[in-house]
């Protein structure tokens, strides 16, 4: 907020006709006879109704977007002069806030509804900077003042007063006051002290810096100790730390990422406790406990699918949560629990574990499976995330090696996954701008056919990037690597083709055959996407793709052996994320492959 002392009409740099200060009688007269030089260099608008004479050319264009209201004409000549004093007024806010604190815009005598009838604007001068202080500064340390300084020198004097520039600079040494540990820094309003004789403005800024905050203790209005406990390992300062609004932002964040609450209320006491240091107190609003989401997909290659979750947080108090996640599919269906128990010991560290059936018939294998896992994961920034993990995969296999020896195979699988997360974008069914990468290594052994061994490991990563308003280039690859018997369950082996890999080829098809044509799993992946993505309104976008890649036998030729594709997509945004219609074509076409595949589902492609 600006103030001016004493200046009438003068509101947010608003302009001080019929007020003179620090100048004679004779400066205040004088004023409109600078006009002329002025209206050489200055046009007019118009919008059929009113007519702006005198407007400063740089400021037209701003001046005609306060014309066009698009109201219907005044149905009588009152209307229509409060529509011109209306009118006035927002010119005359305009220029000043523009620098031209003398201006006045006058409109003509209206007696009739016929005609444009003219507002002659007056602008006067363009006021400068005289000089910039500061008051109040005083108990801040030097440091501090230096950086307030040095903001303060963003307004040199002579340069134009610009009502923005002059409020940015009050709110920039507010956040300085703040970031640096003064929690209650304040201003009362900028004060400005105008001169019509030199037409340059003294501005004064005054400070109510408060004190150095420390800060000590969390508390929350949670009654169950559980509950308590739980939020102190949200706490992000140690006792005595000093204040950064960064600081309260994210405990916010990570009280938000819980999912437990709707509502969030943090208060610094203004007192400190007999150590010196602040209370942070909260005063929380619990989201509700339950919550059900549904997935549909559909595609010529993996057929019709459906899923359904359901989900209970904060079981015992401590933020835990247990999921329910079922899946219906033309190739697979699953039903899983899982149970999640966060920030064990600190923030972020969350132990899974979980349990579930799954059955699968594609055309390499057919497989049953009963599984039973837990992973311990531990974020080391916002953006990376290492996890490890233990699994037991109890499997029933009919493949084209079991088919051979006329049996299932039935094996138990031991496993311990390590992986690697990472990601900074924003919206993960639809990223605009940032990089996501995630690797694995998995190591195990499975017993009930002999005891193979084996290490499979996977990279993948993707980055998008914003090369215009609504176009976002994304780039995605992916790397796999398997060593040891192939005698392990058919699905620890890679393969390629369809939606997760290569569009435009059938579920699979990208994969090693034996001299029967059937598909064997691969010892190697590799698979590379790159889209346009157009978001051509609110609700629909456009995208073009390539893709290309291929399961092998050998690591050496799997990008020999790659395959590629092309298409087309059309996304619908319904408010939760895109809804995905592929339309893709192989550029590699084989006997037996399909001139197109198409693919819907919901979020982008990756």
């Amino acid at each position: 907020m600006i103030r001016s002392a004493p200046i009438s009409r003068f509101n947010r740099l608003r302009p001080i006709a019929g007020a003179c200060l620090l100048g004679a009688a004779a400066a205040c007269a004088s004023i409109n006879g600078t006009q002329s030089a002025d209206q050489a260099t200055n046009g007019t608008v118009s919008n059929g109704q009113f007519r702006l004479t005198g407007v400063p050319a740089p400021l037209a264009s701003r001046a005609n977007a306060l014309l066009q209201t698009g109201e219907p004409a005044p149905r009588s000549v009152l209307e229509k002069r409060n529509r011109a004093q209306s009118l006035a007024r927002s010119v005359e806010d305009l220029l000043a806030s523009e620098g031209y604190l003398a201006v006045e815009v006058l409109p003509e005598e209206m007696t009739t509804l016929d005609g444009s009838s003219e507002l002659l604007v007056r602008p006067g001068p363009v006021f400068t900077i005289a000089t910039v202080n500061l008051l109040g500064a005083d108990p801040i340390d030097a440091d501090t003042r230096q950086a307030i300084e040095s903001a303060l020198a963003k307004l040199p004097a002579g340069s134009s007063v610009r009502t923005v520039d002059v409020e940015r600079i009050e709110a920039e040494i507010i956040s300085l006051l703040q970031a640096r540990g003064y929690a209650f820094a304040s201003s009362p309003g900028i004060d400005a002290l105008a001169s019509r004789q030199d037409a340059n403005v003294e501005i004064t800024y005054t400070v109510s810096p408060g004190p150095l905050v420390r800060l000590g203790d969390l508390e929350s209005d949670e009654t169950d100790p559980r509950s308590q406990k739980a939020i102190q390992v949200l706490k992000t300062w140690e006792d005595g730390a000093t204040y950064n609004p960064r600081t309260v932002d994210r405990l916010r964040s990570r009280l938000r990422s819980s999912g437990l609450y709707e509502g969030i209320g943090v208060v610094i006491s203004e007192e400190p406790d007999p150590e010196g240091y602040h209370t942070v107190s909260l005063t929380l609003a619990e989201a509700k406990p339950r919550s059900v989401s549904f997935g549909v997909t559909a595609s010529t290659t993996e057929g019709v699918g459906a899923d359904a979750q359901w989900e209970r947080r904060n079981i015992t108090g401590r933020a835990d949560k247990v999921t329910v996640r079922a899946e219906a599919a033309t190739l697979s269906r699953s039903f899983t629990g899982i149970y999640e128990r966060p920030n064990i010991g600190r923030f972020g560290r969350t132990l899974s574990a979980e349990a579930g059936v799954r059955q699968e018939e594609t055309q390499a294998y057919d497989l049953d499976g009963f599984k039973v896992g837990a992973t311990l994961a531990q974020p080391f920034t916002r953006q990376l995330t290492l996890s490890v993990g233990a699994a037991v995969d109890l499997t029933r296999i009919t493949d084209q090696r079991s088919r051979i020896f006329l049996g299932e195979r039935e094996q138990v699988t031991f496993s311990i996954p390590v992986t690697a997360n990472y990601s900074d974008v924003g919206d993960p069914l639809d990223p605009q701008e940032g990089i996501r990468g995630f690797a694995t290594v998995e190591s195990g052994v499975s017993v009930g056919e002999g005891t193979p061994g084996y290490t499979r490991m996977q990279v993948s990563g993707a980055t998008y990037r914003k090369i215009a308003d609504n176009l976002v280039a994304a780039v995605r690859a992916e790397y796999g690597a398997f060593t040891g018997s192939n005698a392990v369950p058919t699905d620890r082996l890679f393969f390629a083709g369809g939606g997760g890999t290569v569009r435009g080829y059938e579920y699979q098809s990208l994969s090693p055959t034996d001299q029967f044509g059937e598909f064997l799993g691969g010892r190697s992946l590799f698979s590379a996407s790159a889209e346009l993505r157009w978001r051509r309104s609110e609700r629909f976008g456009y995208a073009a793709f390539i893709d290309a890649g291929a399961a092998s036998d050998d690591t050496g030729s799997v990008f020999g052996e790659a395959k590629a594709s092309i298409g087309f997509g059309v996304r619908y945004y319904p408010g939760f994320g895109p809804i995905r219609f592929d339309v893709a074509a192989p550029l590699n076409k084989r006997d037996g492959d399909a001139p197109l595949q198409i693919y819907v589902s919901i979020g982008q492609a990756f």
